[in-house]
């Protein structure tokens, strides 16, 4: 174990000591993970969302269709449907008529954000002073932000509403000439008070069906685009890295160096060790600082912080698997350097590396799972957007490991020790052409 620690931290000397390494490793992503954010955040700030918003009306009575309109202007982002569809069609119902049915399947199917159901007899239940429940059905879970805005708005309307209702009845008590004065606000502030304590004759039941995961990451997205470009930069650069060891393996053992370990007092097995474990180590360095530096923009991962630690750790190692797993495919240096590059290529992408995997159609998401890159991405998608615990990343932690052990055992049992280049591979190396020069 103790040869094993002296190869790892040679290796790791020898790679911290370039300036070049540095700008790579650290100030490269984290530039990428501040513009990158910024332009996110930029861009979804740039449009006003619209969204849908179906009325289905049972009852279509005057009390209804002032509901209706009310909903209608209390927001320019609002489309409340049927009530506001134009000749551009807004509303995206094709000239049909709204029905139970159809309501239905325009929200399983995202083409509206809600539907408020208003049942018959809304407007004699009204007049009589009783109860009538509004039924609200979502298919998107409300954002974080969003949710406190609405309490906020609650509280604020439940503190001010008395107020106003004790400032009105004075006003019109002295314009009809009564006598007003201070205990006179007070006892009609203490009515309203009362009153407003009372149950509302209207009650709202909220239903929600599976979450919207565009509408959830786009609210938060527009209050802070680092919590899209923190995770992303950071597995893109890392795997970059670490499969800089697919072709350092390959070269070693295309000068004979791995052959030769076994004339030294250091096993085969403990010089690859350490060479896994040096890179391990350096990938999960990267992994850490550039989530810390993420966390200094305002990104936060969830209620469990050993969560984070535990999906870094998971990542790296199903990466450093698949480095071991490229260089045991290769015969040349050459040939590893292209197969490291095609990898994350096409990994990262496939993973949603580049855009997120809510915006792909669902064939594209499930094929997309056989990356790393995406296991890990959901692991810390659902603490950063989320607020996750350490349970919501078991499953992905889980797969990372599954991706790792299956990778190294295929590539320690395929990774061929005695295989050595020519003198003509030899001399396509710098280091050797330059010796035979000389």
């Amino acid at each position: 174990m103790r040869k094993l620690w002296i190869i790892a931290w040679n290796d790791l000397q020898m790679t911290l000591q370039s300036k070049q390494s540095w700008f790579i490793l650290l100030v490269l992503p984290a530039l990428f993970i501040y513009l990158v954010g910024l332009g996110t955040q930029s861009l979804a700030s740039g449009f006003m969302p619209s969204i849908r918003l179906d009325v289905l009306d049972r009852d279509r009575s005057a009390a209804s269709q002032a509901l209706v309109a009310a909903l209608a202007g209390a927001s320019e982002a609002l489309i409340v449907c049927p009530a506001e569809n134009d000749a551009a069609d807004a509303c995206a119902l094709a000239g049909a008529a709204l029905s139970p049915e159809l309501a239905q399947e325009r929200l399983a199917n995202e083409v509206t954000f809600a539907l408020i159901t208003i049942p018959a007899g809304f407007a004699a239940a009204l007049e009589k002073g009783d109860e009538v429940t509004l039924t609200f059905q979502s298919g998107a879970a409300l954002a974080a932000p969003e949710m406190a805005l609405g309490a906020l708005q609650n509280v604020v309307t439940r503190l001010g509403g008395p107020s106003v209702a004790a400032r009105l009845s004075t006003q019109m008590a002295e314009s009809l000439g009564l006598q007003t004065g201070p205990e006179f606000y007070a006892e009609r502030r203490a009515e309203a008070e009362a009153a407003w304590g009372s149950p509302l004759p209207i009650r709202v039941v909220a239903e929600f069906t599976q979450p919207n995961e565009k509408l959830i990451l786009g609210a938060q997205l527009l209050e802070n685009g680092f919590k899209l470009s923190t995770p992303s930069i950071t597995v893109i650069f890392v795997m970059i890295s670490i499969l800089g060891l697919t072709q350092a393996l390959a070269e070693e053992r295309l000068l004979g160096i791995l052959r030769r370990v076994g004339m030294m007092p250091v096993g085969k097995a403990q010089m690859l060790g350490g060479k896994l474990l040096a890179t391990f180590l350096l990938g999960w360095l990267q992994f850490a600082i550039l989530l810390a530096f993420g966390q200094l923009l305002g990104v936060e991962f969830g209620k469990a912080p050993g969560a984070t630690l535990l999906v870094a750790t998971a990542y790296v190692l199903a990466v450093t698997a698949l480095a071991l797993a490229l260089a045991a495919l290769t015969r040349t240096t050459q040939q590893a350097s292209a197969l490291a590059t095609i990898a994350w290529v096409v990994l990262v992408p496939l993973g949603g590396g580049w855009w997120p995997l809510a915006l792909v159609p669902p064939w594209l998401r499930t094929l997309g799972h056989l990356s790393p890159v995406a296991w890990c991405l959901d692991a810390l998608n659902a603490l950063i957007f989320y607020q996750g615990t350490l349970a919501d990343v078991l499953l992905p932690v889980g797969v990372l490991l599954l991706f790792a052990v299956v990778l190294f055992v295929f590539g320690v049992q395929k990774l061929d020790y005695h295989r050595s280049g020519s003198d003509d591979a030899l001399q396509a190396l710098p280091y050797f052409g330059t010796q035979r020069d000389e």
